[in-house]
């Protein structure tokens, strides 16, 4: 009921958009994604309920590491194994023969036997966590429960109007899609429509069960699948229940769940015997890792906005161009700069592409509070913007 429930939002729908038009071929279809994943999840838990079947814990934390490994090894495999077609002009065939796929399916097969286990280990970990953090019901009972996917992410497409940045559509798409398609869709779009597009990736999904990218660190696999449980859970409270009204409450959402997110996902971390201070740098916020290029971003963002509304729409787009070759001469791998590119990331308070005061007013929400549930629960009844300013002022009366 829960995974219906959650797709019934966002699902297939049959109205023709300008996205769906024009990417109709690569569409990702969540309906179908349930139907192949979620009973083979529940088979295994109840293969796993039969007394001896369910590994010990610290065979499970093993069997995490192993499968992580073992997914990131199979990603490498695959990108020689595209790099030497392409260099055999599409061809399957070498120099030196017929390019062999063998170690690729051996870490494959061992993927899919490890990928259950360590998807329960994950689980179980989290879950153990969230209810030392108060979110039990009479008990040890977890709702929604914890319940994650493996596997390779789909991609999005997003789209903007020309003469603002303003998010029109999302639309999920098929995994690993191809850039020179990305490119075509994105220029068809604007050629079509007259609207500005990016197609990205994504490091998680909220659906049920909640999508989790498996070619990431553990510290980063816990922080995802922290945060995109955060979103399952707030969808039967009205703060996740009012994402889709405004950009404000969509933007509080993200960034609400990009704070507690980290913070649940690090105590996991520990709690499976990860240290904090390993490479600690890498999983700063970016603002923080890279001030320049926060500057360079928000900097862009700030002036494209300038012209933008002074009605110049083709030097704005000229300008963010500049400024994105200037960013690759920088070594910045940003594929694309343009609208759709700000009104995607800029949902997020504290991405570097965001010039919202919303981040900040997260950040200070969150000092507020004791515990990192106690944080979550208070944005549970708020469902628009000026609630949580409300919201907001109070606690800073009351901290005075």
């Amino acid at each position: 009921m829960l995974a219906v429930l959650l797709v019934l939002p966002s699902g297939d729908r049959l109205h023709i958009t300008p996205a769906l038009d024009v990417a109709s071929e690569h569409v990702f279809s969540l309906v179908q994604w349930h139907i192949t994943n979620f009973f083979g999840k529940w088979g295994h838990l109840l293969r796993e309920a039969i007394p001896g079947q369910k590994p010990l814990r610290d065979e499970r934390l093993a069997i995490v590491d192993e499968y992580l490994q073992t997914s990131r090894f199979a990603e490498k495999e695959e990108r020689l194994i595209e790099g030497r077609i392409a260099r055999a002009g599409g061809s399957n065939s070498a120099k030196g023969g017929v390019i062999s796929h063998e170690y690729l399916d051996e870490l494959l097969d061992l993927q899919r036997g490890l990928r259950p286990k360590a998807e329960e280990a994950v689980e179980s970990e989290l879950s153990a966590v969230l209810l030392t953090q108060g979110f039990g019901w009479w008990g040890n009972l977890l709702f929604p429960p914890v319940d994650i996917r493996f596997g390779q992410l789909p991609t999005i497409i997003v789209t903007s109007r020309r003469d603002k940045i303003a998010r029109l559509e999302r639309r999920l798409l098929i995994p690993e899609l191809e850039y020179i398609e990305r490119g075509r869709l994105e220029e068809e779009l604007f050629e079509r429509y007259d609207l500005s597009a990016i197609v990205g990736n994504l490091a998680g999904l909220s659906t049920y069960p909640t999508l989790v990218k498996d070619t990431d660190s553990l510290r980063s696999v816990l922080r995802t699948a922290a945060h995109e449980w955060l979103h399952v859970y707030w969808f039967f409270h009205p703060f996740g229940q009012a994402f889709w009204m405004s950009e404000e409450m969509a933007t509080l959402n993200e960034t609400a769940a990009d704070i507690a997110g980290r913070e649940l996902g690090d105590e996991t971390f520990v709690r499976m015997g990860g240290d904090l201070t390993e490479n600690a740098r890498r999983y700063l916020p970016q603002e923080d890792r890279d001030p320049r290029f926060t500057r360079m971003m928000r900097e862009t963002r700030q002036r494209a906005e300038e012209l933008l509304a002074e009605g110049k729409v083709a030097e704005a787009e000229e300008y963010m161009k500049d400024r994105w070759w200037l960013m690759r001469l920088g070594g910045y791998g940003v594929r694309k700069l343009n609208q759709a590119y700000f009104a995607m990331h800029g949902i997020y308070g504290e991405s570097v592409t965001s010039v919202s005061p919303i981040g900040d007013e997260v950040a200070e929400f969150r000092t507020y509070f004791a515990s990192t549930g106690d944080f979550v629960r208070a944005l549970n009844g708020v469902s628009s913007y000026y609630e949580f300013l409300e919201l907001l002022g109070e606690k800073r009366e009351l901290s005075r």
